[in-house]
């Protein structure tokens, strides 16, 4: 490859990764095309791109860049996964794939800038997603409103019962006493 292709190949790698600061490295290996188009379909569905990158071009496209760390400690073939919501869904994504492509597995990754090796990165299927924990947090900040809400309103709706069984109290003993009249 001639030095100009390859500058070429760089700046178009630096447009696409350079500003990521979150990132999955895989390992790909004996998987037949099929496999490898289902593969890149399921992850297209959940807007995420896999990308064959040749190591030295992808450490040159992103020196001094979020994404340093990773490229520098890669070996061998690999592919990078970008795009979803997070790296948490695309390794919950991987690992659901993981039985049926015998050569898959994760590598590394950068979530929101820090580095996670290999034996960090298999914990990150486990992890909630960013949807999830703020579910967590809104349903964490609501709960005291809705305990004092609810205390509130089990006061009223006891009044409100003790009300009622004196009216029907009352309405009974009326046509006795009209009854005896």
């Amino acid at each position: 490859m001639s030095k100009m292709v390859k500058e070429m190949i760089v700046d178009q790698l630096r447009s696409r990764y350079g500003d990521l600061d979150s990132a999955v490295v895989i390992e790909l290996l004996g998987c037949d095309g099929i496999t490898t188009n289902d593969f890149r379909r399921s992850l297209r569905a959940k807007n995420m791109r896999m990308e064959v990158v040749k190591n030295s071009l992808l450490k040159r496209a992103v020196q001094d860049r979020p994404l340093k760390p990773l490229a520098q400690s890669i070996l061998g073939s690999n592919a990078l996964v970008t795009g979803g919501e997070s790296p948490v869904e695309v390794a919950k994504l991987i690992e659901e794939w993981m039985p049926k492509i015998a050569g898959l597995k994760l590598k590394a990754a950068i979530l929101d800038g820090e580095y996670l090796n290999e034996s960090q990165v298999k914990g990150l299927a486990k992890m909630p997603t960013r949807r999830d924990l703020q579910a967590r947090i809104a349903a964490t900040v609501r709960a005291p409103g809705a305990r004092l809400a609810g205390a509130l309103l089990s006061g009223g709706g006891r009044i409100a019962g003790c009300l009622k069984a004196l009216i029907e109290k009352l309405e009974e003993s009326e046509p006795s006493a009209a009854a005896s009249a």
